[in-house]
């Protein structure tokens, strides 16, 4: 403890003769040069590989050098990343000045990086900014101004009666639901942006989702009331205090003076600590509790010479310093980590110096007072949750309630409950769906994906576990219940893979008189309400592209569309190619390539890369060529012919350097191959640092539309349907289905969504005529269809127009989270190949549990070793 004491000592005798001098951007000037200062911003721009970066906070911007030390760090910075630094002002070299600049003249060296990174979000977190309050004034009274713009008492009261002003936002309020009253800024504005004040200052509205008839129709001088969520402000207003968020609008009124006033909905507030027996949490202390006594409850997590520990919950850690007088009497060094404590004991600020700065809770420390243990751990876990050790995955699953605690798992179940929330609400609150539980037991579906029998305890008679809720859904809209949703799980008996599960969860809607547009326009709705805040905003609405154009670009019905490598379609050119053609029919050949500009590497090396793609289309055919000057006299000509090797040049606009990689067989074939090529030759230039990596890259949104409604089966001939056999014909379509001509043209109204190569979710208008259900089935689809006698019935009965939508909720949730698979967004997965080896389930039951259920097993393989369990990464 002397140690300890002796290095705060002299930290402190340090601080006395230089001290740093908070400061804002715009008050620095000559004529501080030479002064200490701490200073902190958002980055706008970084230049010289880190060496310069220029910062920027609600008052102006100013210049940060870095020395050779700390370069490396600060070049990592992004723009709009948050960074705070202690420095020493100096004056600029004079070639480097800028006129234009209020801080021009002067750039900060510094000398040590507080903290840098995104901004920390805290809904839990209650603090606001200090804000200059009009004299005489509390931070709430109504001003006379406010009185002035009130025609009537009623509206009075809403300024009376609010919360917060439009002048207290900043970066920490994130994610807080608000209700503002004020009026609009007079002038222009955005289309989809508005400015709301008071007496006290003004914030930016975020007004898209709200109609534009109702935003052109507000009358001049009218009070506003708005509701809605606080975001970070894409790009930060620098003269306005609240110019780093804005208020994405959920609701805007127009306060009637003859209405009486109604009490908004209370702006919620998280109290986590209620009905416990902590006051705060691990990760809620800030410099703004020092001097509070506390209590907190949570794991061991690291013992330091029995003088410090971290105690750990789902929240964050905090240090806790044991004073010297209780050293003997708690011995630290006997209690296992992981172990639970109850601390409790008071905070303090932790010395100049000793902050840290990637820790939430790194201004503050706790001095114990006294400490319980409320359960020890055992000595030895079987796993470690700190990401520096992580065991491997099949024993993280198996040891799931301790994997659980890990940083990585508590943000992505966390952050995925509040999504699945914030969905819930838009649908319930703002758009008038209801919740609706539907069976999980049902009966056999043929066709589609293999389903989970369930025995029964009548002999020969079984369960199946649902796959979708697809016929409940649409026996509700024969119902009435015209607006359906609900967070489904369901359930699929097929081999595991990376972004699938045997049961998983997904968001279920339904609605009536409707079509494909409208509920395109209502799923983008359901994410932009639900898209954490402190990602950047959603551009609506999302592009649309049809199925054709999809596999003729890309080859592919999900295309990642962050990259180009677009498929261009040589059939037309190679089709008389008999060589090429290699038995395949001149009307189903097609020929695809991909031209690479350079730099793109060594073709040999693409080549080994593309094996695995390749082996699986073993009647295509593949071939790479590096363009040369004299690439229409090279070999390739034996390939192409000398006619035709020019056409292509001269059609791809070839040039010297360029790597062009073309497939050719069966048109559906190769196109599809190419697909596939074209996703792997982009991750192979990608690991080669040849170009930009996909993950920094904005998130693409794309809706996929007009998929065929039908298509022949390779092995026997007979039509099926692309999607499900429920799905209606296209309206320009809907004659040849009626007529049953020309059935293979149909286009379908089904429509996916998808984000950046992978599908999040489908849907469809269904077919509500029970005589066209009929015909689809029985005439073109040739189904034994008594089992759906229930949901013809219900057709028959009068059923409504009607659509829907299915979103993949942990597919979704895992893209969000960047998550390698969907295994990290799930609180208890199976494995690659749909075991638990947390229970060990599937497990045998007993000769007893199978008489009762009248079950008779026959026994494969008996005395053989299990495979070993395999997970992919």
């Amino acid at each position: 403890m002397e140690d300890v004491k002796r290095r705060r000592l002299s930290l402190g005798n340090q601080l006395a003769r230089s001290s740093p001098k908070k400061v804002s951007c715009s008050k620095l000037n000559t004529g501080s040069v030479g002064d200490l200062v701490l200073i902190e911003g958002d980055v706008v721009e970084s230049r010289d590989s880190g060496r310069c970066l220029d910062i920027v906070d609600t008052t102006g911007s100013v210049r940060l050098t870095a020395p050779n030390s700390l370069r490396t760090q600060l070049a990592k910075m992004h723009r709009t990343d948050r960074v705070t630094v202690v420095g020493r002002v100096r004056a600029r070299p004079d070639p480097e000045r800028s006129e234009g600049e209020r801080t021009g003249d002067i750039e900060v060296l510094v000398e040590r990086i507080v903290e840098m990174g995104r901004d920390s979000i805290n809904l839990a977190e209650g603090g606001y900014a200090k804000v200059e309050w009009p004299e005489g004034l509390s931070a709430l009274d109504v001003t006379e101004q406010e009185r002035g713009k009130c025609s009537s008492e009623s509206i009075l009261e809403y300024f009376r009666r609010r919360e917060y002003t439009c002048a207290v936002f900043r970066r920490h309020d994130i994610g807080r639901q608000v209700h503002l009253v004020g009026w609009l800024e007079d002038g222009g504005h955005l289309p989809d942006r508005m400015m709301l004040r008071d007496s006290y200052g003004a914030i930016q509205l975020r007004v898209s989702t709200i109609p534009e008839e109702q935003r052109n129709g507000i009358p001049e001088n009218a009070v506003i009331l708005a509701t809605g969520t606080i975001r970070a402000r894409p790009t930060m207003a620098k003269g306005l205090p609240t110019g780093t968020v804005e208020v994405y609008v959920d609701e805007l009124e127009v306060l009637d003076p003859n209405k009486p006033y109604e009490n908004p909905v209370s702006t919620r507030r998280l109290n986590i600590n209620r009905f416990t027996d902590r006051t705060h949490n691990c990760g809620q202390l800030r410099a703004s509790h020092a001097g509070q006594k506390v209590t907190l409850c949570g794991w061991l997590e690291y013992v330091r010479m029995n003088m410090f520990f971290t105690l750990r919950d789902g929240y964050g850690s905090t240090q806790v310093v044991v004073p010297e007088a209780v050293t003997n009497a708690v011995k630290l060094d006997g209690i296992p980590f992981e172990s639970i404590l109850k601390v409790t004991g008071t905070v303090v600020k932790r010395p100049y110096g000793q902050e840290n700065g990637q820790q939430a809770t790194g201004e503050i420390e706790v001095i114990m007072d006294s400490v319980e243990v409320l359960n020890p751990a055992r000595s030895r876990l079987p796993i470690d949750i700190q990401e520096h050790n992580q065991a491997k995955e099949f024993l993280r699953i198996e040891h799931r309630y301790i994997d659980l605690r890990s940083a990585k798992l508590q943000h992505n179940l966390r952050l995925r409950s509040q999504i699945i929330m914030k969905m819930r609400e838009f649908m319930i609150n703002r758009c008038g769906f209801i919740e609706v539980e539907t069976p999980t037991l049902f009966r056999r579906t043929p066709g589609g994906a293999q389903e989970f029998v369930v025995p029964t305890r009548k002999p020969d008679h079984f369960y199946s576990l649902v796959q979708s809720p697809q016929q409940f859904k649409q026996m509700l809209m024969s119902g009435a219940i015209d607006r359906y949703f609900q967070v489904a799980r369901c359930y699929r008996d097929e081999a595991t893979r990376p972004d699938r599960q045997p049961e998983f969860t997904q968001l279920d809607l339904e609605l009536s008189f409707t079509d494909r547009h409208q509920i395109m326009s209502l799923v983008e709705g359901i994410l932009d309400a639900s898209w954490p805040s402190q990602l950047h905003p959603l551009q609506l609405p999302f592009p649309r592209m049809t199925y054709q154009e999809a596999m003729s670009r890309y080859g592919c019905d999900k295309p990642d569309t962050r990259f180009g490598l677009d498929l261009r379609d040589l059939s037309t050119i190679l089709a008389s190619n008999e060589k090429m053609r290699h038995g395949v029919a001149t009307p189903d050949f097609g020929a695809f390539a991909i031209v690479a500009k350079p730099p793109n590497g060594n073709p040999k090396t693409f080549k080994t890369a593309l094996t695995k793609v390749l082996k699986e289309y073993p009647r295509c055919k593949f071939a790479v060529s590096v363009v040369s000057d004299s690439w229409t006299e090279s070999s390739i000509v034996n390939l192409f012919g000398v006619r035709e090797t020019a056409e292509i040049k001269e059609r791809l606009k070839l040039g010297t350097g360029d790597l062009m990689l073309l497939g050719y067989g069966k048109a559906t074939e190769a196109q599809e191959m190419m697909g596939r090529v074209r996703l792997a030759l982009y991750t192979e230039l990608e690991e080669r640092n040849l170009r930009v990596t996909r993950s920094v890259l904005a998130p693409n949104f794309l809706w996929i539309v007009d998929f065929p409604m039908f298509a022949a089966n390779e092995e026997t001939g007979q039509l099926e349907t692309i999607h499900h056999p429920f799905t209606t014909a296209h309206p320009e379509d809907m004659h040849k289905l009626r007529s049953k001509q020309d059935l293979a043209s149909i286009r379908s109204q089904s429509f996916d969504l998808v984000w950046n190569g992978m599908e999040i979710g489908g849907g469809s208008v269904r077919i509500h005529e029970a005589a066209l259900q009929r015909m689809v089935l029985a005439d073109i689809l040739q189904i034994e269809h008594s089992h759906l006698q229930h949901l013809l019935d219900a057709l028959e009965s009068g059923c409504p127009p009607h659509g829907g939508f299915a979103i993949g909720l942990d597919r979704y949730i895992s893209l969000i989270c960047r998550a390698k698979s969907i295994r990290e967004v799930i609180a208890f997965p199976k494995t690659i190949n749909g075991k638990d080896p947390l229970s060990k389930a599937p497990v045998r039951i007993t000769d007893e549990e199978k008489r009762l259920y009248h079950i008779r097993t026959v026994d494969v393989g008996e005395g053989e070793a299990e495979e070993e369990e395999k997970i992919e990464a």
